[in-house]
């Protein structure tokens, strides 16, 4: 598929997922790596360290959510401008235009 191909169902996604921002349901994933643990025999009873995994894991959640969502507005800033202002001889429109003024 050619990038040209792509460039519509792309901004249709990049649109609606930067229309709002992105959500990893940060909550949930520390709840669940808190139960994985647990039921692993990894965390000690009693004490904080189940508080302290679900505020790990949401710290580390947090980071990427915002490292996806700075990703995403780069991705769609380079979509854009290659969209745009790419100039490529090889474009069969650009071809046709060739043929025609022969």
């Amino acid at each position: 598929m050619k990038p040209a191909c792509l460039f519509l169902p792309l901004t249709c996604l990049a649109t609606a997922a930067g229309a709002s921002d992105i959500d990893l349901d940060c909550k949930a994933l520390a709840e669940d790596m808190v139960d994985r643990l647990s039921s692993q025999g990894l965390l000690v009873e009693g004490g904080d360290s189940r508080r302290r995994v679900e505020a790990i894991t949401l710290e580390l959640c947090g980071g990427a959510e915002v490292s996806a969502q700075e990703q995403l507005e780069e991705n769609k800033k380079q979509w854009h401008d290659n969209w745009f202002f790419e100039e490529r001889a090889e474009k069969p429109g650009n071809k046709r235009l060739r043929n025609l003024k022969r």
